[in-house]
């Protein structure tokens, strides 16, 4: 195939499209290019809602032909996304979530990696692919290539396979770098991944105007000081917005693989369509996905087997400054698995009822203030550090 036919042309049409996706006739739809063998097949979602993207996402890797590639670009709104084994109260401030008016959602996604913040401010792509040709740095530098078109010539990826701006006049010109980032590097997409036997993908959350300081507000809570788990932890960085507009990181993004399709083993026709908020809900695994993923049972009820303990277990983490503390010479130590109280170790009487209930902050609290000889405070502190939860409201 001509470079200057076929796939050129369809991204030519798109530049349309990409202006005014409302008002513009897509080439495809979801139904319609889901089932074919189109090589590569772009899907641009304008639906805000996390949990209906994250859920399409999924469906396109498990209804998708087995040969395809597919590219899925999406904005949230406001909402800190789990990873699937993480510990929601290691990774969020649940105190505030549970007190702000104004908060974020909170969703456990499916695939692995850390947590991340999505607002309106950020993109995120994800490419599912044949599990054969799976590589974690392949469409991350597909994401570079086309920030360095669009002049972030500072782009690339580094060691951990995450996206970074690199300080300028770092003198680092590959789009991969061999060894450590220099100082000053800042991250602008980190990298997760979900593999199945035969399809897989690779996805990112690019930070393009986001609100960073809503990121340290979000993400940082007190409860790792007294707790301890077997989940996967985030590794924190230093982070910063590309600076380059939404709908010129789309177009670039899709044109950018485009390109690589011409010039590797997915040349051929592509098939490109916008997925709104109607069409995704109306796929029953779509809608029934969503629903899942709302729920306290995933977020909270998903959550692998933890530590909660004063003094605080080994493992934790160190006490914030200005943190609350727990009422002097308290003892206990509390185990939860699947967000469940499995093993209490106190030689507290209020504390001995827990194994059953609900592991959340106002649960527990609740439970304790039954008991006159509770140390005073304690559940006061105990709701204070790991928050009154939707987990714990659904036990009501």
């Amino acid at each position: 195939m001509s470079p200057s036919r076929g796939p050129l042309l369809r991204h030519r049409h798109l530049h349309l499209h990409l202006r005014t996706p409302h008002h513009s006739r897509p080439l495809s739809t979801l139904r319609t290019l889901l089932p074919t063998t189109t090589r590569l097949q772009i899907y641009l979602s304008t639906s805000t809602t996390p949990a209906t993207n994250l859920s399409l996402e999924h469906h396109l890797l498990t209804a998708s032909h087995p040969s395809t590639t597919l590219l899925l670009l999406y904005t949230n709104t406001p909402s800190i996304i789990l990873g699937r084994n993480q510990n929601p109260w290691l990774e969020a401030n649940l105190p505030l979530l549970g007190t702000s008016t104004t908060t974020p959602t909170l969703l456990r996604r499916r695939s692995g990696g850390g947590t991340v913040f999505h607002d309106l401010g950020n993109v995120n792509y994800s490419v599912t692919m044949p599990t054969a040709v799976f590589d974690r740095d392949r469409h991350a530098l597909v994401v570079v290539r086309a920030l360095r078109r669009l002049g972030a010539a500072e782009a690339a990826v580094n060691k951990r396979h995450d996206i970074v701006l690199l300080p300028a006049g770092a003198g680092v010109e590959g789009e991969k770098l061999a060894g450590e980032a220099p100082e000053g590097t800042r991250k602008v997409s980190g990298s997760a991944y979900k593999l199945t036997r035969a399809r897989s993908y690779h996805h990112g959350t690019m930070l393009l105007s986001a609100a960073l300081g809503e990121v340290g507000v979000w993400l940082r809570g007190v409860a790792g000081a007294w707790v301890s788990g077997r989940g996967v932890g985030s590794v924190r960085s230093a982070v910063a917005n590309v600076g380059v507009g939404r709908e010129a990181f789309v177009r670039g993004v899709v044109e950018e693989m485009g390109r690589e399709a011409m010039e590797g083993e997915l040349a051929g026709e592509v098939g490109v369509c916008y997925v709104s908020e109607e069409e995704a809900l109306a796929v029953s695994e779509i809608r029934k996905g969503a629903e899942e993923l709302k729920s306290a049972q995933w977020t909270y009820g998903q959550t692998p087997q933890l530590t909660f303990s004063v003094p605080a277990p080994e493992g934790a983490s160190e006490v914030p400054e200005g943190a609350p503390q727990p009422p002097e010479g308290v003892r206990f130590s509390i185990t939860a698995n699947k967000g469940v109280v499995e093993k209490v170790e106190s030689d507290l009487e209020c504390m001995q009822g827990l194994v059953g209930l609900r592991f959340d902050g106002g649960v527990i609290n609740d439970y304790i203030s039954t008991f006159g000889d509770a140390p005073e405070g304690l559940g006061e502190w105990v709701e204070g550090v790991l928050g009154r939860t939707e987990w714990g409201k659904g036990a009501e």
